[in-house]
């Protein structure tokens, strides 16, 4: 049997088994076989998170009977961290490749003002390497390494000597800082990192200064800063799907086509899509994103929770496409789009408000605010009626319920009344189970 290795070149495996841990911790061996994950993947993808989790700290079990059910335990009181950031550090690359970049720093530390061509840099490596490894062709893995490290900016390639140079470090950066104001960035990078997304690279900005002030003697500062903030109730499991957001914007933004694998709902397979990206939605309350896209003239969306990978393709669009779907799109209420067949569903509403003595009408501006082009007629102070096409009256109702008793939805077209009419029956139900409230 081989070695168990940590580390993977595929991220999309160990994403979705993250998913699976973190979003629903109600899932054993046994029951991994519905999501198409086998019993050794789902052996081999829980040993790497209790590798990368400190399973002491954040991963735990439960029982259901003889399953074991794993999941990942937080405490929004103890400490500001999110622990599914280390589940990135699996990602690595192969053995050939990760050789082949820590020899390169050490050939360019040990090098003449930190400087190196192509060629002296190969020499150098093919003077260190065994001799089974010398009769492999490797120049293009060298080629391929000396690029990607320029690429995420560890190094310069000066054209005009035609040298690779050693960038700046991390430690050469922040000496150009002052202590105070190195603390005051990293409060800065706390506080945003949870605040706002996407966030990966601020974790790790965060983790690079938490690093430098320790190693200057701030370990009571970092202590105490990591005490400031308590961000109770921040879901986690939206980094699980950044490197899939970015690489979606890579995409959008560059005018290229993309092809996505994605697990249509209520299915466990796999489909492939060829789609133009539109948008990227994300969900404040629930950590979710959403990506719009245009597949053959039809506009779809797709949770990010259901997408396995995204691939961008050699293929181009004209990005003045966006002009011809942007008014649809900004249309749609939250993140369902009209079907094609039946289009956009017409509701009225009629909101009355029970503070009379109401100077700032808090509720007409929220409408005004969230409901875009809606019309609205002012029947009195207290009274608007509210008429609005919308993409999808199941992701309206819980919007609606939010404003408790101020609105009724009336009998003003064929979907206002089915909206109504579920309304009722969901009010019906809550009453069964509650008992009339007299």
């Amino acid at each position: 049997m081989p070695e168990f290795n940590p580390f993977i070149n595929d991220f999309n495996k160990l994403r979705n088994f993250s998913r699976l841990v973190y979003l629903y911790g109600c899932y054993s061996r046994e029951d991994a076989e519905l999501f198409q994950i086998g019993k050794r993947t789902f052996d081999e993808e829980l040993r790497r998170m209790r590798v990368f989790l400190k399973e002491d700290e954040y991963l735990s079990v439960e029982r259901d009977g003889k399953k074991v059910l794993p999941c990942v335990v937080e405490d929004f009181f103890k400490e500001v961290e999110n622990p599914l950031i280390n589940i990135y550090f699996s990602k690595t690359s192969t053995p050939l490749q990760t050789t082949l970049f820590f020899m390169i720093l050490q050939i360019l530390n040990s090098s003449k003002d930190k400087k190196a061509s192509t060629n002296e840099i190969m020499d150098k490596i093919y003077f260190a390497l065994d001799e089974r490894t010398k009769d492999k062709a490797i120049d293009s893995s060298i080629k391929r390494t000396l690029k990607e490290m320029q690429n995420v900016g560890i190094i310069k390639f000066l054209r005009k000597e035609k040298v690779y140079v050693l960038s700046n470090t991390i430690e050469k950066l922040f000496s150009g800082f002052s202590i105070d104001e190195l603390k005051n960035i990293y409060l800065s990078v706390l506080f945003f990192i949870n605040t706002n997304v996407p966030n990966v690279p601020g974790w790790f900005l965060k983790e690079s200064l938490e690093k430098y002030l320790l190693k200057n003697g701030e370990e009571e500062f970092v202590k105490e800063a990591n005490q400031l903030f308590w961000f109770t109730y921040v879901p986690h499991h939206y980094v699980l799907d950044e490197e899939l957001v970015w690489r979606f914007w890579q995409a959008a933004s560059s005018g290229r086509k993309t092809k996505v694998w994605y697990y249509p709902r209520g299915k466990n397979e796999c489909k492939e899509y060829i789609c133009i990206p539109l948008r990227i939605i994300y969900d404040v309350k629930l950590g979710r994103w959403y990506f719009i896209v245009l597949n053959e003239k039809e506009i779809n969306t797709l949770p990010a929770s259901r997408v396995r990978k995204i691939e961008i393709l050699d293929e181009t669009f004209d990005k003045n496409i966006f002009k011809e779907y942007w008014k649809v799109i900004e249309k749609c209420f939250f993140v369902s789009v009209p079907l094609r067949k039946t289009g956009f569903k017409k509701v009225k509403l009629r909101f009355i408000l029970d503070d009379k003595e109401a100077s700032f009408n808090f509720v007409l501006n929220r409408v005004k605010r969230e409901l875009k082009d809606a019309k609205i007629d002012i029947v009195s102070q207290n009274e608007f009626v509210v008429e609005y096409e919308l993409s999808n009256l199941k992701e309206f109702k819980p919007w609606l319920r939010s404003f408790s008793h101020r609105v009724v939805v009336e009998d003003a077209s064929e979907d206002s009344s089915k909206l109504r009419q579920e309304i009722i029956e969901e009010w019906k139900e809550i009453l069964r189970n509650y008992g009339d409230i007299q």
